[in-house]
């Protein structure tokens, strides 16, 4: 399921210049979350393998405790940036941006490097 979210982002920042400048915002958000789904979905496959436990737990604050049970604190605060970036995308106008500073095709282009970024970086 991982692949499939993080494929989508990839989809829509091929086909990004196919839309005008309001509904290309809309897909850039769009983007932006589907490739943190493809993220969190990942890491809770990988890590539900290495033993850690997901059952009635919020992946999204689950996952930074796992990363500093294993001693990645180097990746809680890039998992946090990544997961405020698609608060943003997902919840917040332009004015109300935490971390995203715009709306466009590189912003979506740089998350979506991150995410890859992210996943070997952990090597899950």
């Amino acid at each position: 399921m991982s692949k499939e979210f993080l494929k989508i982002a990839e989809d829509i920042l091929k086909d990004i210049d196919n839309y005008t400048r309001k509904r290309k915002e809309f897909y850039v958000r769009t983007g932006i979350s589907r490739a943190y789904y493809g993220l969190i979905w990942h890491l809770r496959d990988r890590l539900s393998k290495q033993g850690y436990n997901f059952k009635n737990k919020n992946m999204h604050s689950h996952i930074p405790k796992i990363l500093a049970d294993m001693g990645r604190f180097d990746l809680i605060k890039r998992f946090e940036i990544l997961k405020a970036k698609r608060n943003d995308a997902d919840y917040n106008l332009k004015s109300d941006f935490k971390e995203l500073k715009t709306l466009d095709k590189k912003t979506l282009r740089v998350y979506i490097k991150d995410v890859h970024l992210f996943i070997s970086t952990l090597g899950v």
